[in-house]
């Protein structure tokens, strides 16, 4: 028998499953917002993509910099950290979180089709961290260059750190309209401003606890909400 000819019940079939639509018929307009809907919660899914991971790296920064800088003099009785070793410690965390936030931040714009704007805004915030890292670092030398004291370096490095990423947190919740990121950013800048109060060495303990489970903190609100984003944009896709 020829295949050449649909059988009528399978005629009738094909004819349910695709149904007569006129493809210059213009969209319903609440298919039109729902696909809208789902399309923003993609992007924002892409983008927003790297905030659990880099907030997480940088609460765990903050608790071994921090935490080891506090050890240099031995404020833990019985334990204590050459100043070599503390200072590297922290060098080395913040490099690596600085370099992984600016590689993740680029990443995050990249492959957003008819979204420059978007894959620059990824691309500047990420490099940001990197730059301004670098620069607190070159500033805090020509500072002590220019006859800043020690004493007075152990509160502008940590302090100026911490303000800086508290201002990026809230430029990533302005930009990307987090919430989460706006208050943690808003609190970082405080205790930025108040660690010193607390005096040498308890400023680094006070950072280490307040800024490094307050980045945990936030990493884990991101992880929750970006799994709802997702969770939602893929229902959308699926009603669709």
């Amino acid at each position: 028998m020829s295949n050449s000819k649909q059988r009528p019940s399978d005629a009738a079939a094909h004819a349910e499953r695709t149904p007569n639509v006129d493809d210059d018929a213009p969209l319903d307009p609440a298919a039109m917002y729902a696909l809208m809907q789902n399309q923003q919660r993609s992007i924002e899914s892409q983008v927003n993509g790297f905030v659990p991971v880099i907030t997480m790296a940088w609460g765990l920064t903050w608790l071994l910099g921090f935490g080891a800088l506090w050890l240099i003099d031995g404020a833990r009785p019985g334990f204590a950290l050459a100043m070599p070793v503390a200072i590297g410690i922290f060098v080395a965390c913040v490099a690596v979180t600085s370099a992984l936030s600016a590689w993740l931040g680029i990443r995050s714009g990249r492959g957003l089709r008819g979204s420059t704007a978007a894959a620059f805004t990824g691309t500047a915030y990420g490099v940001t961290w990197g730059v301004g890292a670098t620069a607190l670092g070159v500033l805090g030398g020509a500072l002590r260059s220019a006859g800043m004291t020690a004493e007075m370096a152990n509160f502008y490095y940590p302090s100026a750190y911490v303000f800086f990423a508290g201002i990026m947190y809230m430029i990533a919740g302005a930009i990307w309209r987090t919430v989460p990121s706006l208050v943690a950013g808003i609190w970082l800048v405080a205790i930025a401003a108040a660690a010193p109060y607390f005096g040498y060495p308890n400023h680094y303990l006070f950072l280490a606890l307040a800024g490094g489970l307050a980045f945990i903190a936030l990493a884990v609100l991101s992880l929750v909400r970006l799994r709802r984003l997702r969770a939602a944009a893929s229902g959308s896709a699926r009603r669709g």
